[in-house]
């Protein structure tokens, strides 16, 4: 099922009225809200139990431990994968609502009648490849247009490496005073990874 299925049904998505396509646009912007909040709680979790781990006291504390880090972590990810598709479905819709606040400039237009007789998956597939903006909205529907055979990625890929022996060494690291417990959270969710690859391409620029 198309995005637009999803949330319209079978109307042609250039049919949706203003109107409801900003209505859409709130609810999706109040859902990655929310899920971002979430996200950043589970952060503050996994820092506190790396701040317990610290005074564990047995291996069986540790583990027990571990394994809440692991389940938290996992649940971060599935956060992460949806608000990843939400934001895709976010900006599907944010490049419709530009195009049919731009629609009496459109109409009768050959670029108007191309964009009606896309169906509703071709439009959708077109509009995932690029963010419009109102500003230079001609030169990016036009660099739209171009765009014929490429897909919707499915979601976020993620790494798993013995993800609970990982856990249980930075958990050592912590109580062995090299490592911060906030650090040691980033480092098992991810984050560090995310950091380094933000600076390489900070530096390669």
């Amino acid at each position: 099922m198309s995005i637009f299925s999803k949330f319209f049904g079978k109307k042609n998505p250039l049919d949706i009225s203003l109107p409801k396509l900003k209505e859409t646009q709130i609810k999706l912007e109040y859902q990655i809200e929310k899920l971002e909040k979430d996200i950043s709680a589970i952060d503050s979790e996994i820092t506190l139990l790396f701040e317990q781990a610290k005074k564990a006291r047995s291996k069986t504390e540790e583990l027990t431990i571990a394994t809440k880090i692991k389940t938290l972590n996992r649940r971060k990810q599935n956060l992460q994968a949806t608000h990843a598709q939400l934001n895709k479905q976010l900006m599907l819709i944010s490049n419709l609502v530009i195009i049919k606040e731009n629609e009496a400039l459109l109409r009768g237009t050959p670029t108007w009648n191309l964009l009606r007789n896309m169906s509703s998956e071709e439009l959708e597939r077109n509009l995932a490849e690029i963010q419009l903006d109102a500003r230079n909205f001609s030169e990016n529907l036009d660099q739209m247009l171009s765009i014929t055979d490429q897909t919707i990625g499915a979601g976020v890929d993620f790494e798993e490496d013995e993800e609970l022996a990982e856990i249980m060494r930075t958990i050592h690291a912590v109580k062995e005073g090299e490592l911060e417990p906030e650090l040691a959270a980033e480092k098992v969710t991810g984050e560090e990874r995310e950091k380094k690859k933000k600076e390489k391409l900070f530096e390669e620029l």
